[in-house]
């Protein structure tokens, strides 16, 4: 079963979520407040990462040629 943590770093929120063995999926953002036209604060985001993003393009190319994908998670 995963864990969740939440740690505040100035105007940051970070989330980590950790698990043992299986499948893994892993999702950072990074925000900032900026100074809208308006001149109100606005979330901006100003980083993603989505592990998604690699994985499902390899794996649909590795089943497109034939092979079999198993997602594994080693443990270095």
């Amino acid at each position: 079963m995963g864990r969740l943590w939440d740690k505040y770093t100035g105007t940051r929120l970070a989330v980590t979520r950790a698990s043992g063995s299986g499948p893994s999926m892993t999702v950072s953002r990074e925000w900032t407040y900026e100074k809208g036209s308006d001149g109100r604060r606005r979330k901006v985001e100003t980083f993603r990462f989505d592990s998604r993003d690699m994985k499902n393009p390899l794996r649909d190319t590795v089943l497109g040629a034939g092979w079999t994908w198993r997602g594994v998670v080693y443990r270095l």
